[in-house]
């Protein structure tokens, strides 16, 4: 079941959304922050993989044990030689598992991840949720390596601003800083390539996904990152 596209988005059918996502009824408030998390799986990565696994725990054990935990629900998008990305659940079914592939399919991220966000969100607003904002954040140590579309990522990036949805990208070792810049992305972590710097990074987040959802008003700006 379909229904008619919004902005260019189409709205999958009210069942498929609440079986990939967190249903209604499993909501415990009508505050909601969502967080789309997009993961680099590049071979790059490989030798960081234990590394990030530990990081990946302690993000998630960050939002677990913050009072805003039963407003938080995240969608983890892995990508390497394609596009992963799961639905928006409670950060207790947070997945920490990490392993790496071959390439960066970070455009198709951008724009499938877009389309995910969008979807849900217009979703829960429809049901009837007074407070739903939104956190875009990506996780990469290099630049597409997919072919993918850039324009079309850079128009994903500026529809996401212009819904006043926070837009962030942690660049791991500096080398995709100007590919976010060049996206649009407002809030910028350019962190060295170092276990110590992976972790400051994953720190950093869930430090700013938690200030983030304290506050009442959308945090558009460029002043996301807790640092």
């Amino acid at each position: 079941m379909k229904n008619i596209e919004e902005n260019g988005i189409e709205i999958d059918g009210l069942d498929e959304i609440e079986v990939e996502n967190t249903a209604i009824d499993d909501l415990e408030s009508e505050s909601i922050n969502l967080i789309f998390l997009g993961i680099d799986e590049s071979y790059s990565m490989n030798r960081y993989g234990g590394d990030m696994k530990n990081c990946l725990n302690e993000f998630k054990g960050a939002l677990t044990d913050s009072k805003e935990a039963d407003e938080i629900l995240v969608a983890r998008a892995d990508f390497s030689d394609d596009v992963k990305i799961g639905g928006y659940k409670k950060i207790t079914e947070f997945d920490t598992s990490y392993t790496v592939f071959n390439m960066t399919a970070l455009y198709d991220t951008i724009e499938q991840g877009t389309e995910k966000l969008m979807e849900y969100r217009k979703f829960l607003k429809e049901q009837g949720m007074t407070r739903v904002k939104a956190v875009f954040a990506i996780f990469s140590d290099g630049e597409d390596t997919m072919n993918g579309n850039f324009s079309t990522a850079k128009k994903c990036i500026e529809n996401l601003n212009s819904e006043e949805i926070t837009t962030a990208f942690i660049s791991f070792g500096g080398q995709a800083t100007q590919t976010a810049k060049d996206l649009g992305f407002r809030n910028i972590l350019d962190v060295a390539s170092s276990a110590s710097e992976l972790r400051k990074a994953f720190n950093c987040l869930s430090k700013s996904v938690i200030e983030s959802s304290k506050s009442v008003l959308s945090d558009d700006g460029d002043d996301f990152f807790q640092i």
